[in-house]
């Protein structure tokens, strides 16, 4: 008894550091996809930027000819329209992957909700603490405040509405029925949900130092807003009572690794920054982003090889148990 408590104690201690991981990677991988889509539309309309690891800055003057309502709509819609995009297709292979204990799977749910919170809870965030390029759909618009309020009140709701709609989804990340008896759900929803993202925001605060964008910040409160619904739903949800193995988790060290090759990366050559805007600039910004969504995917596709790798000697491991024949005789 002594025995299983101590394996589930330190499961539960590796679910929380492998979430906290995939937590921020995907954060960042969001993050680069969605100012990617801004930055490439812009440029369409030779509007000058720099795309920085805390923010696109604009070289382009507001007094600008470029700069007029169907290109800022246009150019400020592009990227929440692509991770609307996004947020579906992860979700669609969150799905596929159920049966899949790799991490890939819980890549896409922090995916999924990342994507969803970098339009809602953006908009929400810029709408409400007036911060540039977070709200310039509305302001491009010439929606009132009336109307800014009730569209920020709108979208809170919205993001309780997922967050609920998310709970059987989440709990669905669980690698074993054991972790969702009721006497464990609540530490699985602690160390697979709430630990990650508090320990993934302030890690992501850090990773800003020695700037501090506003609005990177308190995006991940807003990503708060849509988990709350998961602590007051988590064990409302009806399942069956199976009995099942406990797997042993184990530290994901290659994602790790990974994490911090892209963090350095990420500091490297968004801390100089890549410019767009003339063909020049387009061509040789547009190398460096194929680049790295090309390290991207390897990674992905290398770990998602190693998942199945690792299952099929499990499933080997299985068989020969089973079959065995001095164990059969």
């Amino acid at each position: 008894m002594q025995e299983n408590k101590n394996l589930l104690k330190n499961n539960f201690r590796i679910i929380s550091l492998n979430s906290t991981i995939i937590y921020i990677f995907a954060f960042l991988f969001v993050y680069f996809v969605y100012q990617f889509i801004t930055a490439f539309i812009a440029s369409q309309y030779h509007i000058r930027l720099i795309f920085y690891y805390d923010q696109l800055k604009f070289l382009t003057p507001d007094n600008s000819p470029f700069w007029y309502s169907d290109s800022a709509v246009t150019i400020f819609t592009a990227g929440p329209l692509v991770s609307a995009f996004m947020a579906f297709v992860f979700m669609m292979l969150y799905q596929k992957f159920a049966n899949n204990d790799s991490l890939i799977k819980l890549f896409f749910l922090w995916g999924a909700l990342h994507f969803i919170n970098r339009i809602i809870g953006s908009f929400v965030i810029g709408t409400i603490f007036f911060l540039y390029g977070s709200n310039l759909i509305a302001d491009w618009m010439y929606l009132g405040m009336e109307i800014k309020i009730i569209l920020v009140a709108a979208a809170i709701i919205l993001l309780l509405a997922i967050g609920s709609y998310s709970v059987s989804a989440i709990l669905a990340s669980a690698n074993s029925y054991t972790f969702l008896k009721l006497e464990n759900r609540g530490l699985f929803i602690k160390n697979q949900i709430f630990k990650p993202w508090l320990f993934g925001s302030l890690i992501l605060i850090i990773l800003y130092l020695p700037k501090f964008p506003l609005h990177e910040t308190l995006i991940n409160v807003s990503m708060l807003i849509m988990l709350i619904p998961v602590y007051f739903k988590f064990d409302n949800v009806m399942l069956p009572d199976v009995e099942d193995e406990m797997p042993v988790y184990k530290f994901s060290w290659r994602f790790l690794v990974f994490l911090i090759v892209f963090l350095t990366a990420f500091r490297i050559i968004f801390g100089k920054g890549i410019p767009f805007g003339s063909e020049s600039e387009n061509e040789s910004g547009l190398l460096e982003i194929l680049i790295i969504i090309a390290i991207i995917i390897i990674g992905l596709i290398y770990q998602f090889i190693n998942s199945l790798r690792t299952k099929k000697k499990r499933m080997q491991k299985m068989m020969d148990e089973n079959f065995n024949p001095d164990i059969m005789g």
